[in-house]
């Protein structure tokens, strides 16, 4: 069996043996077992889904690394954990799909946030022990992994902040956490490129957005869903609002100086006909492309099958058993289709010497919004204070937000504008 070719990135693209290429490919959350695949392991069905998404196209897979799996006391290994991460890495070459992992789950599925029994209330974005430990979970697959081609590149989590403290975190910590565990990585793993697996940060004014991460990361993400902020796309689903969210992430994120992929992206059956999505998701993902976005991951692979429905999380988030690629039996849904004639498109593109077109306009963000809270380098006032000076909107939340909204609709409203009469925006 011949092993996939190392791949790097250069800012822009991902590279494998010597030409550029666009990951793409699905989040994969096992239709029977769902997100008890690791203690219902069953290694035929695995490969099922991985023989089902070569079928598909796809040329990358991301996938969940439970925490709590992997490291069930703290500082202890799960031996078995690691073999069954070590048989995805043999599926990943034997169906040549690259493993896009992502790390400390965490947040997963509709209200679902998976702990680690040894948390004990501590804060996993602030405790200096809970940072100790997770900073040294990152190295040991840092460590283990290092040479390993199949991994596409580092996801250090899925849609942070942890869903269990989202309140509680602030700027700093979004930085500080950020800064060690892809310093932990770094270390041992210099091979593989690592990103964050935000979500609508960038829209949101979250502490995990572009501009806090950038130094820290190679590349951002997004989860394009207008669905779920009705505040900024109040419009159908087909509308010209919802339909530019993947372009406006895209290229908002980007002007913090990284290049972007669509990580997840998707509507679920349970509120939307099938075509519908399919043509959403066509949609999207072409202007995405055109933005420059640097790989497509939609979720997700496949429906739950009916035997999950009574468990949580899909017990108290019932249309998150609707967001496949396929369905539970494995025959394709339109979005599935759709994906494999998209593939089918990106492995044509030769994207040497390629750039994304330079913009012919700026919607100029706000230094205010891209600094961390509590950092006035320019603020205006020199020298020595006596005086200390404190903003409002660094104590009071609810005034950022309605702030923030503002802006984003602002913004989204002149990006669209600015589309129609031709221009290409940047978001410096």
């Amino acid at each position: 069996m011949s092993r996939l070719p190392s791949v790097t990135f250069d800012g822009q693209y991902f590279i494998a043996n010597g030409r550029r290429f666009l990951p793409i490919g699905a989040h994969w959350v096992p239709a029977r077992t769902a997100l008890q695949w690791p203690l219902q392991w069953d290694e035929a069905a695995i490969e099922a889904d991985f023989a089902k998404m070569s079928d598909l196209g796809f040329n990358v897979v991301r996938l969940d690394l439970f925490w709590a799996w992997f490291e069930p006391r703290p500082g202890y290994y799960h031996p078995r954990a690691f073999q069954q991460f070590d048989f995805f890495l043999e599926l990943a070459h034997r169906h040549r799909i690259y493993l896009h992992p992502t790390l400390f789950i965490g947040n997963e599925v509709g209200e679902a946030y998976w702990d680690v029994p040894w948390r004990n209330g501590r804060h996993p974005h602030a405790d200096p022990a809970m940072l100790r430990l997770q900073t040294e979970h990152a190295a040991e697959f840092a460590r283990r992994y290092r040479d390993e081609t199949a991994i596409l590149a580092w996801d250090l989590t899925d849609e942070p902040p942890f869903w269990i403290v989202a309140d509680d975190t602030s700027d700093d910590m979004a930085v500080n956490w950020t800064r060690l565990i892809a310093g932990a990585i770094r270390r041992y793993d210099p091979n593989h490129p690592i990103c964050v697996g935000t979500d609508v940060q960038d829209l949101t004014h979250g502490p995990f957005r572009p501009d806090l991460i950038a130094q820290e990361v190679d590349f951002f993400t997004v989860h394009p869903y207008p669905i779920y902020l009705p505040n900024l796309f109040p419009d159908a689903l087909l509308s010209s609002r919802a339909t530019y969210a993947a372009a406006f992430q895209t290229i908002l994120s980007s002007g913090a100086g990284k290049s972007t992929m669509i990580h997840e992206l998707g509507a679920s059956s349970a509120q939307y006909d099938p075509e519908r999505i399919a043509r959403y998701d066509r949609v999207a993902m072409y202007s995405a492309l055109a933005a420059g976005a640097n790989g497509f991951i939609p979720w997700c692979f496949t429906d739950a099958a009916p035997e999950t429905y009574h468990r949580v999380p899909y017990r108290r988030a019932p249309h998150e058993t609707q967001f496949g690629l396929t369905t539970w039996e494995g025959e394709d849904r339109p979005a599935g289709a759709m994906l494999r004639q998209f593939g089918q498109l990106l492995a044509r593109l030769n994207l040497d010497g390629v750039a994304p077109a330079p913009a012919e306009a700026a919607l100029i963000i706000p230094h205010e919004w891209a600094k961390p809270h509590g950092d006035f380098s320019r603020s205006g006032r020199t020298g020595p204070e006596i005086i200390p000076y404190v903003s409002v909107q660094d104590a009071w939340r609810d005034e950022e937000e309605a702030a923030n909204d503002w802006l984003m609709g602002a913004l989204l409203s002149a990006f669209i504008l600015a589309r129609r009469a031709g221009l290409g925006v940047a978001m410096p």
